[in-house]
């Protein structure tokens, strides 16, 4: 007698128990309101993440078009006079931007195989920090910032959203980076000595070329100028 009592209790508790899913989620929370909150969020997920690839592209794309596409076709004079020639290029923002630059690209300033192309002996890459939105030659306004609109989408580290100082120390990494994982073709300077070692280097091998750190408007030194040598 005690056997089936025990027998049906334990039938009667079973039946009071709601059946369970796979995950552990139990069929009677997932109402309807549920599921349309579950549905948008999984929306906004998947729409974020394609935002992130697709955006930092096209604006890439938009600010960095190249005007006329190659085969170009320059004389053989000019040819030969890049070829004698020490070339030297003072600006380009290509760290801003997070291609790769070891990467032929169809588009932006430069990328390393284009420099050694070029015959480039040194780039500088120059650091932009802040910029304004709807930049223009005549008027800009104060108080907007579009390079925390371009760290956010490209995912660069949190804390370059909002410090100047963090969007310096990021693009600097990124050089060095891509100076380590070239084998050699690009060598970052960082002192006279430096420069003196890499242009004996490069008169006995043209296929190399060399870069150095800028930073546009030194408004991230705030007014420290300590500050420089930690960049």
């Amino acid at each position: 007698m005690a056997k089936g009592c025990g027998r049906a209790s334990a039938s009667a508790v079973e039946r009071t128990v709601p059946e369970v899913e796979v995950g552990g989620l139990q069929r009677d929370l997932l109402t309807p309101s549920l599921k349309r909150v579950l549905g948008v969020l999984g929306s906004l997920i998947v729409a974020c993440a394609i935002l992130s690839v697709v955006a930092p592209r096209f604006l890439d794309s938009q600010q960095n078009a190249i005007a006329s596409r190659p085969p170009y076709a320059p004389s053989a004079r000019a040819v030969d006079l890049q070829r004698r020639l020490r070339l030297v290029d003072l600006h380009a923002d290509s760290l801003l931007w997070g291609r790769d630059l070891l990467q032929r690209n169809r588009r932006g300033h430069v990328d390393v195989p284009r420099l050694v192309d070029g015959n480039v002996a040194l780039q500088a890459f120059t650091i932009v920090t802040s910029a304004p939105y709807f930049v223009n030659l005549d008027h800009n306004r104060a108080g907007s910032d579009l390079i925390s609109l371009v760290a956010v989408m490209q995912r660069w580290p949190i804390a370059t959203w909002s410090s100047l100082r963090e969007r310096v120390l990021y693009q600097a990494r990124q050089l060095g980076q891509f100076a380590e994982r070239s084998n050699g073709t690009l060598v970052v300077l960082r002192s006279a000595q430096d420069l003196e070692r890499y242009l004996v280097r490069r008169a006995h091998d043209g296929k190399i070329t060399a870069g150095y750190l800028g930073v546009e408007g030194a408004n991230e030194l705030k007014n420290e100028l300590d500050n420089i040598d930690e960049y």
